[in-house]
């Protein structure tokens, strides 16, 4: 990818890159609307998605205050503008009761048809699903058209590249795609269908109701797929296949990876490092994680910039403290608005994070040596795993490389030490002093790193040169963290 364009990438959370897109895709066919080339009426596209939008926002506020939670900006207007884009469009002063249902009935779905206040359905999905049923007018699915195909595909796969649900794209793909081929006796065209690449890459990614975890994402596009196929094999006159299947996949999603939100009040808020702070959380509810998983947080907040009001990460915390800790880095240049609001938060104010996420975590296998490499705040996890493991006395072969540009930047010093009693012998890289983690640096603290399966936390162009210098380095295997979204830092 371009060097451009990975740091345009960098100044958006996912869910502001999703609005960007669909407001390029909606824009782009009420251009090409205006000019003949696709059959539609532009006015009608701006006032549908202009009045879906209001009223998706509007409905949202509204069941936020009956339900007593704190409204998105950016989520209702995502599921307005795929609503806008799948269904229609209509001639809007005819339709426009059918458009307030279709928003007001997305809204609604993610605050009644909920667990523990995470929705189970996708909304959009949800809304059209019950048009058809009540009104018998559902999804149209008119944004599949084929001269929108290229800006689906780029947008969708630039979402991608952010969100990381390769596998669950491939599982459902090439299910679909086989079941095309063999079962219906499908050619090369169904691969150039717009319709199933915006539900693919929009709507089944969907992070909030669909499995977290690599495996269960196979699963879940695995099933959507065959559901789909089903739905066509056996019902070939039901015309709201895609809407449903996913629906069904929510459903299974539920059953094999139950999720719900949280909300937790800050206890304290402290200094760790430089630049660096450490904030407390008291859960309202019980909850259990495995040391190295995070959460998703969200907290909106007034004049909110790029980046948006969600955060990934890291529980700093171990599941034995009975407290939430969250650590970032906050340099006082550069400082995002949702750290700033963060760092002016008052002790008691709430904030909402999702169920624990994250694969990054200890093998199962006490015995493997293990060799930690940490990069600025990518530190996080590893403190979860020390705490961890001091509290139950288990002891591990590991070797934790630290590093940072200044002395004054290491979190966590006092831990670490203590966490040489269990086995966790850690080196702080000052790169000042020492300069950077290298073949011989890893070589010359890690004489048996060939053995040892390696765990990379940090910057994220720092995991990648690190998966490639250990891939060279032919060792025993490498795992590395994680965060939807972020692609320069893990907590930006």
């Amino acid at each position: 990818m371009p060097a451009f364009l990975r740091k345009s990438l960098n100044q958006v959370t996912m869910y502001r890159l999703m609005l960007y897109f669909l407001l390029v895709l909606l824009a782009t066919a009420t251009f090409l609307s205006l000019i003949r080339i696709l059959p539609y009426d532009p006015i009608d596209i701006l006032l549908g998605g202009a009045f879906l939008v209001a009223i998706s926002n509007l409905a949202n506020y509204l069941f936020s205050k009956l339900f007593k939670a704190k409204t998105n900006f950016e989520s209702a207007s995502i599921t307005a503008l795929i609503l806008s884009l799948i269904v229609g469009p209509f001639s809007f002063f005819e339709s426009w009761p059918i458009l307030a249902f279709i928003g007001f009935a997305a809204m609604a779905s993610k605050y009644v048809f909920a667990f523990k206040k995470k929705h189970i359905f996708n909304p959009a999905a949800t809304a059209v699903f019950l048009s058809a049923i009540i009104f018998q007018t559902g999804a149209s699915w008119w944004v599949g058209s084929l001269q929108l195909l290229p800006i689906i595909i780029v947008g969708g796969l630039l979402v991608l590249v952010k969100i990381k649900r390769f596998e669950l794209i491939a599982s459902f793909l090439a299910v679909y795609f086989f079941t095309g081929l063999v079962g219906r006796g499908l050619g090369a065209s169904s691969f150039l269908v717009p319709a199933i690449w915006f539900f693919v890459l929009v709507m089944l990614v969907e992070p909030l109701t669909s499995p977290s975890t690599k495996k269960r994402q196979m699963a879940f596009g695995a099933f959507v797929a065959i559901f789909y196929f089903s739905l066509q094999k056996f019902l070939p006159t039901f015309a709201y296949g895609l809407e449903t299947s996913l629906l069904a996949g929510n459903i299974f999603s539920f059953f094999i990876s139950p999720s719900f939100n949280l909300v937790l009040a800050l206890r304290r808020r402290e200094k760790v490092a430089k630049d660096t702070w450490a904030f407390s959380f008291e859960p309202m509810s019980n909850f259990n994680f495995v040391p190295g998983q995070y959460l998703e947080w969200t907290y909106p907040h007034k004049n909110s910039d790029s980046k948006g009001v969600r955060r990934f990460f890291t529980i700093s915390s171990s599941p034995a403290e009975d407290y939430v800790m969250v650590t970032l880095r906050a340099p006082t240049k550069k400082l995002s608005s949702f750290k700033k609001a963060l760092l002016e938060m008052k002790q008691g104010e709430q904030i909402v994070a999702s169920s624990p996420m994250g694969e990054f975590v200890l093998p199962e296998d006490k015995n493997i040596p293990l060799c930690f490499i940490a990069g600025g705040i990518g530190i996080t996890p590893f403190r979860s795993m020390a705490k961890h493991l001091l509290e139950k006395g288990e002891k591990r072969d590991i070797v934790l490389l630290y590093s940072n540009k200044k002395k004054a930047e290491i979190a966590f010093e006092e831990l670490f030490d203590e966490a040489e009693e269990v086995g966790v012998k850690t080196f702080n890289i000052i790169t000042e002093r020492d300069g950077y983690i290298d073949e011989k640096m890893i070589a010359e603290k890690v004489p048996d790193y060939r053995e040892r399966a390696f765990y990379v936390s940090g910057p994220q162009p720092m995991v990648e040169a690190f998966k490639k210098m250990l891939s060279k380095m032919k060792v025993k295997s490498i795992e590395t963290d994680f965060f939807p979204g972020y692609t320069d830092t893990h907590q930006k």
